[in-house]
């Protein structure tokens, strides 16, 4: 399968690559036409065939926008069509298309319109048209991506701590209202902890906020990496994390947060050439364990008992309310 583009670069190509366009034809003297038109402007890649041109869809992320005939050996325009509607990786399925017919065949219009075509071409090409049409299509679908990209980035803003990169407290109530509901339908366990880090005001006095900010991304660092996916670590404000852990119970939560701790305690965390010694205190709340109706009143437990971990000092972890790190 060939893959080359059929375009020759502009002499700018180097600071600003040219977009890549798919062509999907089998009459070569169209694909000529094509490519004396657009190839000063766009990259153009040539399938041969509609599941030629599939393959490439599904291994080149940098196409922009399908060209593709009606008519085509082993797979046709529309059935391609259908492919790229259907794709589960949005970049596929939100491709702009546009298909070439010829000027009578208004029933593979038709067709090609339910099937999701964005435009039409009449064959034989015309050049004005075709330069038209995919500038349009093109310059559409790029605004789309970025008004994308952006409401992705707002979404991540609302929902992420901007210094750990960790969930804030904000999502940090959505997913555990969702892991409670899901905890109690299914009878299954859940477990809450609650992390504090150990004489952190004396940190950003001796070091400064600058390694205090490094001892937070460390810190976050090494949770998102102990727990797994499902749990959900978030940065609750300051120098205090939560880590909720649906299906756990309390044995299970008492064994990850001595291995939090301990890893924390082991951590070289070392700024500016300095060595900054971080210990964590950590409380632990469990919803069989408790009587808890809500995730404010398991957190109020946990809280309760990091405040026992800290009063008993420090650098420990509490998981009943008589301060016991321990099941006897």
């Amino acid at each position: 399968m060939s893959t080359a583009a059929i375009s020759s670069p502009s002499p700018d190509a180097a600071d600003a690559p040219l977009p890549h366009i798919l062509v999907a034809e089998d009459s070569l003297t169209s694909v000529a036409v094509i490519s004396r038109d657009l190839r000063q402007y766009y990259t153009l890649l040539h399938a041969r065939d509609g599941e030629e041109a599939w393959q490439m869809l599904l291994g080149d992320p940098r196409i922009e926008l399908v060209i593709t005939d009606v008519q085509m050996p082993n797979l046709s325009g529309q059935q391609l069509l259908k492919l790229i509607r259907l794709a589960p990786e949005t970049r596929i399925s939100s491709l702009p298309v546009i298909v070439m017919t010829t000027a009578e065949d208004s029933a593979e219009k038709h067709l090609a319109f339910l099937n999701g075509a964005n435009d039409f071409l009449n064959k034989p090409v015309d050049s004005l048209e075709l330069r038209a049409r995919v500038d349009v299509h093109h310059r559409l679908a790029r605004i789309i991506r970025e008004l994308e990209d952006s409401k992705k980035a707002l979404a991540e803003l609302a929902t992420t701590d901007s210094l750990t990169k960790l969930k804030n407290r904000r999502m940090f109530y959505t997913q555990a209202e969702q892991n409670l509901g899901a905890c109690r339908r299914y009878g299954k366990d859940m477990s809450l902890l609650l992390l504090d880090i150990d004489h952190f005001k004396k940190v950003n006095d001796t070091f400064g906020h600058h390694a205090g900010d490094e001892v937070l991304v460390k810190v976050a660092r090494l949770l998102a990496q102990m727990v797994r996916g499902v749990d959900t670590v978030a940065r609750f404000g300051g120098e205090e994390f939560a880590v909720l852990m649906p299906e756990t119970n309390r044995l299970g939560a008492a064994v990850l947060g001595e291995r939090i701790r301990a890893a924390i305690e082991r951590e070289q965390i070392n700024v500016d050439g300095r060595h900054i010694p971080v210990t964590v205190s950590i409380g632990i709340s469990t919803l069989a364990a408790e009587d808890v109706e809500s995730i404010d009143q398991m957190l109020n437990i946990a809280d309760q008992r990091l405040y026992l971990a800290k009063n008993s000092g420090r650098n420990r972890i509490c998981v009943s309310d008589d301060g016991k790190s321990h099941f006897a």
